[in-house]
């Protein structure tokens, strides 16, 4: 199934969020099955840490400080398995995209993306600490930088919020010319941003404004599980001290756990489509693909005849 979209173009702010929309649109139920297929083990799998994590945890007695260890290092190690699921997730929201941009069908599945993606690892395990050590590099003036425009009335979470932003586009960007061929590992942040810095307020704001409409959409939805599984919770076993010592009560914190991990995840792999769209119009302006394509079938046409 053919989708009518043209990636390569350049946009405008207003233009960036409707492309956004128009895109999703299209993709939406395509894109939700793919993420379901490939989340059914990962989500498994957290399924069975949260469970575990809900053993150690002893409402009833006073913990002794071996005890107190034991959950700190199951807490830190969920945290870890989610940040390298997110990492993995957000690496197969790209390769959807680049999948979907490429053929502009939905004609593949699941398979297709992990095959995409197993096939690019690489590129992905060389440019992480390419860009651990330019946050770090760039951590302090941005934390200042931030850091004055929370104390700004009214305005200055929001600019801290798109300063945000545009350093997430502005790594998505890199990689994605680097992984495209555009641009080397080690070169591609340092050469990204010129490009970007043509267009930084359109690129940062619509970024922005996609991600906090997201956001408030997945608190809302983070809220109606969380409340159902509450009244559940309240009106079987309550909330007192034996709560974790019950199955029922470990399995609903595990399952509730596992339903707010899964909307996360959609909610990263979302960000991708926004960011693919953003460098797809800067990568447009610096190096005019599609003028290129269009002159290129205009020689075609006029042969043709």
């Amino acid at each position: 199934m053919g989708i009518n979209f043209n990636f390569k173009r350049e946009r405008k702010l207003g233009d960036i969020v409707q492309d956004f929309i128009n895109l999703l649109r299209l993709v939406l139920g395509h894109f939700l099955r793919t993420i379901i297929r490939l989340s059914i083990i990962p989500l498994c799998g957290m399924l069975l840490l949260i469970y575990y994590g809900t053993t150690k945890i002893n409402l009833t007695a006073k913990e002794s400080w071996t005890s107190q260890l034991d959950i700190l290092f199951v807490g830190i190690g969920i945290l870890i398995v989610l940040l390298v699921v997110s990492m993995v997730f957000f690496g197969l929201a790209i390769e959807y995209f680049i999948l979907l941009k490429n053929r502009k069908a939905l004609d593949f599945g699941s398979r297709d993306v992990l095959s995409a993606f197993k096939g690019a690892i690489g590129k992905y395990l060389s440019f992480l600490p390419i860009a651990i050590i330019a946050l770090i590099i760039l951590a302090i003036p941005l934390f200042i930088a931030m850091g004055l425009l929370v104390f700004i009335p009214l305005v200055g979470s929001f600019a801290a919020g798109i300063l945000a932003s545009f350093v997430g586009v502005w790594f998505f960007c890199a990689f994605m010319f680097y992984r495209e061929g555009y641009m080397t590992g080690t070169g591609a942040i340092p050469q990204t941003f010129p490009i970007l810095k043509k267009k930084i307020f359109d690129y940062s704001v619509a970024s922005y404004l996609v991600s906090f409409v997201f956001q408030i959409l997945l608190m809302m939805l983070m809220l109606m599980p969380s409340i159902l599984l509450a009244v559940i919770a309240y009106n079987t076993i309550g909330f007192e001290q034996t709560f974790f010592d019950s199955l029922f009560g470990r399995m609903l914190v595990s399952v509730g756990g596992t339903i707010v991990i899964l909307l996360y995840i959609v909610y990263y792999m979302f960000s991708v489509l926004v960011s693919g769209i953003i460098y797809e119009t800067a990568k447009e302006i610096r190096y005019g693909e599609d003028i290129y394509e269009q002159i290129a079938n205009l020689g075609k046409e006029e042969h043709a005849h």
